[in-house]
């Protein structure tokens, strides 16, 4: 399941990374955010780190050490929860239209099955 995940969170990563490096406005517009000129260098800045992130698990995929997949489960779960999180507030308050909680359940769903990865790989290292 590590590697599926893996693969899966580069698969949602690069692409909206890449949209939003080239055109962040266009891709939070449909989010319903305008960005000013600062927005759009902040959108940037994290179109970037998705990128990298994206790249990173990527090239990752197919590693078995333990403790290096544990470490980006670990990553990965922080990032998806946190993103479930921010994205449920900006729907709930009207920051961002109601696709945003289309991702936001992406993130979700994600978040959980990195939570049952996890939780197998433990359960793998102790013997049960």
């Amino acid at each position: 399941m590590p590697r599926l995940l893996l693969r899966l969170n580069a698969l949602l990563t690069l692409p909206f990374g890449l949209a939003a490096l080239f055109a962040p406005a266009k891709t939070f517009a449909s989010f319903g955010i305008t960005l000013d000129a600062g927005g759009s260098l902040v959108a940037r800045g994290y179109a970037a780190s998705l990128i990298g992130l994206g790249l990173l698990v990527l090239g990752l995929r197919d590693q078995r050490d333990p403790a290096v997949v544990n470490v980006l489960l670990w990553a990965l779960l922080c990032f998806n929860a946190a993103e479930s999180v921010i994205q449920l507030a900006a729907g709930v308050t009207g920051t961002a239209t109601p696709a945003v909680f289309v991702t936001a359940g992406v993130h979700s769903v994600m978040s959980v099955l990195l939570l049952l990865s996890l939780r197998r790989s433990r359960r793998a290292r102790r013997g049960h």
